[in-house]
């Protein structure tokens, strides 16, 4: 079978070689003159699939009218750019933005997450590839108590995917990680996932 994959970036170059082990003819075309220099290049470089959580959850629509009205803002919304399409996603995005909504879609997105970085190991076991990888975990950091107290519906859903997390109070973040010392921001604490990397 012959495919052509579009883009040679990273989830190009590696759907290019699983279909090369499948036994396909691969051509990966990309508009740039390298691979990796459109969207990974600029990414963040987190392999953190604990941290996989959609959008559509409690208390964001009254989070996005704050996001828009903010001078650097997050989210914008141009609907009528977007055209009639925007108004039924706009309608199921709200009616997602509930607890059981949002604890059935991010156990959805954690189980494909983990499948991802499995993945990303045997790929690196198996080529031998390095992208100066590190498996030191993650760390995120809350500034207030309801913050903290939010993270206990996500530790729910990494506890049924079996996946290591800890919640810090402020002096764990910052034995964590002493850059926080520093720092005047208010720190409540913090869920670090220990098998999380960065590369």
């Amino acid at each position: 079978m012959k495919v052509v994959v579009f883009g040679s970036g990273v989830v190009g170059v590696t759907t290019a070689w699983f279909l090369a082990q499948a036994g396909c003819e691969v051509v990966v075309v990309d508009r740039q003159p390298g691979p990796g220099l459109e969207t990974s290049f600029a990414n963040a470089g987190e392999i953190s699939p604990g941290y996989a959580a959609p959008w559509a959850g409690p208390g964001v629509p009254l989070k996005a009218i704050g996001w828009l009205l903010q001078a650097h803002a997050p989210l914008a919304v141009r609907p009528f750019a977007a055209g009639p399409a925007v108004l039924p996603w706009l309608l199921a995005l709200l009616a997602n933005c509930n607890h059981a909504s949002y604890r059935r879609n991010k156990s959805e997105m954690v189980a494909i997450a983990e499948y991802s970085r499995d993945r990303l190991r045997e790929l690196r076991a198996a080529t031998g590839i390095a992208y100066d990888e590190r498996a030191l975990g993650t760390l995120q950091v809350f500034r207030t108590e309801k913050q903290l107290a939010g993270a206990g519906e996500d530790a729910r859903v990494l506890d049924a995917f079996g996946v290591a997390y800890e919640i810090l109070d402020a002096a764990g973040c910052r034995a964590v990680e002493p850059g926080l010392a520093a720092s005047a921001a208010p720190l409540a604490g913090g869920m670090r996932l220990s098998g999380d990397e960065t590369g």
